[in-house]
């Protein structure tokens, strides 16, 4: 999928004396050299001339020759799995072909990024890139075969399929027309992948053996790639003997050849082979050797959040059927020490991404690239624009805009830091540092949520236990039905709560059950439930509920729980509440303009002001501002911060940040964010052009300082997509990301009132002092308790229940 031929057309070539012209023949000699060299994947002697040789032409001036050496050498480096290096060689190579205005090569370059961001597992970065390419080379009279099976793989990929085939034809039809028999079978071999995915098994198997011809006619040396499609054909088609033949000969090809595709994932299929097999031993070594391969290659995992996560979420199948063998072993042979592997695999991986935030939350963006304030504010501009009218242009607008920022943060990555900051630590001490780390009162409980099967592990300072649950699609059932009726407040919310408490706690030694402060590392759906809310039992008649006997708190995993409290959180309340959401607000600041103006029909023909279109108006939540108010008062330490009506922007927001407060609570509106599935954005105040401002996870990862808690009381201010392996994305991870201890936030909408129930919260707060996320829980339980006892509407679980903590300490 990678394009050698960037720089290939001279463009602006510089006027040469007889010196440089011999100088200019040496280097096309070595270009020349080089590219053999790169085509007869002999990549490691590539690699000398292609760096030479592009400082050298840049040194003489020759910029077209410079970008080819660079274009090569990124992709040298990507056949070696160097992702860092050839993302930066790439990302040069695109700079010098926009200065000299080379868009031939600009497509060719944004089509071997897209291909190294599609390997970290970042698809829209990909499609962006891709989708630029495309763009560039429409008026080109030959269309690149590889570039539109990337755009059509990547289309596919993102659900697209109806746009994705054609052009599949499209990608085979022009490499035949050229004469490329490599490029037409890997558009065949694309083609037969994805109609294996969707289950139409007699195309993917013309498809596929159609590639494995053209491959074996010509020789070619990703042979493997036939082999592993074919065995997964194979796998589907119930034939398990020739599909482990075939996958042994695409391991034995991609060692003896420059495989592109990383060892580690055919290792994993084999051992997904073997364990449906039976064969769960032969799996668990064929995992573990995958996992030792993976942990290498994963140390080039770009440094930006966005790749950390999809990678995140691309390995978790990986440590999911590492964590699968080790249990069924568990479960034939009694040995803890499988168990014990099990539990470590599943808490690798979990929010690695985050845990490399925390490490450099004091040196992220702390110099933000040049213009990186500008494409924020392109952002904004794309999703506010989306949202008002969603139109195709819009979307392209929205994704291009998300990969400038993504190749900024991606860049100042690169350059601030060589190597990953992705540990793994020997077996068996993870464990035991937990324990460690829990206190006397506490237990850990990881769960993993499977297809056919789940695991829950619990852990205290003195004991471990692993556990079954019922399958992941059972449990998200279950839990569905029982948030439907905890939302709308029907009679068998008791029922169903209990019923999934014994799903998911029921099993649990007494030793657990006597702890009175979980801390729950949660598995995709999960997030998304009440947690406390879920019934222990009843008493007098009335349901007991889980947060009337253990304190809950989120962690993002295992890893999270030793980190040590150091904040203060004694210092400044900032509030945020009562914004300025629709122009018929008389404190909008667009009011004085228009009056000042003499209104809106005063203009001369021709230079008519227009009034703001109101697709994008909210209603007013004068209840915020009372919450704010009555909050800063409870928690009473120093002067408050209060930012209502017009100052409740996103620039005052960014500047109270930056002072590192112990609290911000924001009491605002929270809305979906367009094109992101899941994910919400923080509303603030209008905008004198009428348009708000919105404020979601990027912009807040970009912000400097800090506080050390943040509450969210705006409604499903919780509310985000959830990834396996990742775990809960959205404006909770923002935040955690960029340094602060804890988050509170709401998983449905709640009433716009002055805060009752986080008036008790700050109460609380106040009167036992600072322990940090641990003591937010208390904090949070003590207030939902009191909720409880309180009678009448407040006592429902609809009115307190919404509300969770999730802490990195």
């Amino acid at each position: 999928m990678l394009l050698p031929s960037a720089g290939s057309r001279r463009v602006n070539a510089p006027s040469w004396s007889v010196l440089s012209q011999n100088k200019q023949t040496a280097l096309s000699r070595q270009w020349q050299t080089a590219k053999s060299l790169y085509e007869a994947r002999r990549f490691a002697e590539a690699v000398p001339l292609l760096e030479t040789g592009w400082r050298e032409a840049l040194g003489a001036g020759d910029r077209p020759l410079a970008l080819r050496f660079l274009n090569a050498l990124g992709l040298c480096r990507f056949a070696t799995f160097r992702y860092r290096e050839a993302v930066q060689h790439l990302l040069k190579a695109r700079r010098i072909a926009e200065q000299i205005g080379d868009y031939s090569s600009i497509a060719a370059i944004c089509t071997n990024l897209s291909s190294a961001y599609a390997q970290m597992g970042e698809l829209e970065a990909a499609r962006a890139a891709a989708e630029q390419a495309l763009e560039l080379s429409r008026n080109s009279s030959s269309r690149n075969a590889q570039l539109l099976i990337r755009v059509a793989t990547l289309r596919a990929r993102q659900g697209d399929w109806q746009a994705a085939e054609p052009l599949f034809r499209d990608a085979i039809e022009a490499a035949e027309r050229m004469g490329d028999r490599q490029a037409c079978a890997l558009a065949w071999n694309s083609l037969g992948y994805e109609y294996l995915q969707r289950g139409l098994l007699r195309e993917a198997e013309v498809a596929l053996l159609e590639a494995f011809r053209l491959r074996r006619l010509g020789g070619a040396p990703d042979l493997h790639l036939s082999y592993r499609n074919l065995a997964l054909l194979r796998i589907a088609q119930a034939d398990l003997d020739s599909a482990e033949r075939l996958l042994d000969q695409a391991i034995q090809a991609a060692r003896s050849s420059a495989s592109l595709v990383p060892l580690w994932t055919l290792h994993h299929e084999r051992g997904r082979l073997r364990l449906r097999q039976n064969r769960s031993a032969e799996a668990l070594s064929d995992f573990r050797l995958a996992l030792e391969l993976a942990r290498r290659w994963r140390l080039e995992v770009l440094p930006a959040e966005a790749f950390e996560v999809s990678l995140d979420a691309s390995l978790q199948q990986l440590y999911s059927s590492l964590l699968e063998a080790a249990a069924v072993e568990f479960r034939r042979t009694g040995r803890e020490d499988l168990a014990r592997e099990a539990f470590e695999a599943a808490e690798e991986n979990r929010a690695a991404s985050l845990r490399a935030a925390l490490e450099q939350s004091e040196q992220r963006l702390a110099s933000a690239p040049e213009g990186y304030g500008e494409a924020l504010a392109q952002l904004h501009a794309a999703e506010v624009s989306l949202l008002r009218n969603d139109t195709p242009q819009a979307r392209i607008r929205l994704r291009r805009a998300r990969q400038k920022l993504v190749e900024m943060e991606l860049q100042a990555g690169l350059e601030s830091s060589s190597e990953s900051s992705f540990r793994w630590n020997p077996q068996g001490q993870l464990l035991r540092r937990v324990q460690r780390a829990l206190r006397d009162q506490e237990a850990f409980l990881g769960f993993h949520l499977g297809q056919t099967v789940s695991y829950r592990w619990a852990v205290t300072r003195r004991g471990f236990r692993m556990d079954r649950l019922p399958p992941g699609p059972q449990i998200a059932r279950r839990g569905q039905d029982f948030l439907r009726a905890i939302r709308t407040g029907r009679a068998e919310a008791s029922a169903l709560g209990r019923e999934l408490y014994e799903r998911l706690f029921g099993s649990l030694a007494p030793e657990v059950q006597g702890k009175s402060q979980w801390l729950l590392a949660l598995d995709t759906t999960l997030f998304a439930l009440p947690l406390g809310a879920l019934v222990v039992g009843g008493e007098q008649g009335r349901p007991v509920y889980l947060i009337e006997r253990h304190v809950l708190q989120l962690v993002p995993g295992a890893h999270l729980v030793g980190r040590k409290f150091s904040g203060k959180w004694t210092g400044r309340f900032v509030g945020v509440g009562d914004a300025v959401y629709n122009v018929a607000d008389v404190r909008w600041e667009g009011h004085a303009r228009r009056a000042s103006a003499g209104g809106w029909l005063s203009f001369p023909a021709g230079l008519r002001a227009e009034p703001p279109k109101l697709e994008l108006q909210l209603p007013r939540l004068p209840g915020s501002g009372r919450e704010i108010r009555a909050c800063a008062k409870q928690w009473g330490t120093t002067a408050a911060v209060l930012l209502e009506g017009p100052g409740a922007s996103a620039e005052a927001v960014r500047q109270a940040f930056a002072e590192r407060p112990s609290v911000l609570h924001l009491a605002a509106h929270v809305i979906a964010a367009p094109e992101k599935p899941g994910e919400v954005l923080i509303a603030l105040s209008l905008k004198n052009d009428g348009q708000p401002e919105l404020v979601g996870p990027t912009a807040i990862r970009s912000w400097p300082g800090a506080a050390e808690l943040v509450v969210l009381s705006g409604c499903q201010s919780g509310r985000a997509a959830s990834l396996p392996g990742a775990g809960l994305l959205g404006l909770t991870r923002a935040f955690l990301g960029a340094g602060c201890r804890a988050v509170v936030a709401s998983l449905w909408p709640t009433a716009d009132e002055s805060g009752g129930l986080f008036l008790d919260f700050y109460r609380y707060m106040r009167e036992h002092g600072p322990d940090g996320a641990r003591g937010v829980s208390r904090a949070l339980q003590y207030a939902q308790r009191r909720a409880l006892a309180s009678g009448g509407r407040q006592a429902n679980p609809t009115y307190w229940a919404a509300y969770f903590v999730i802490g990195s300490e």
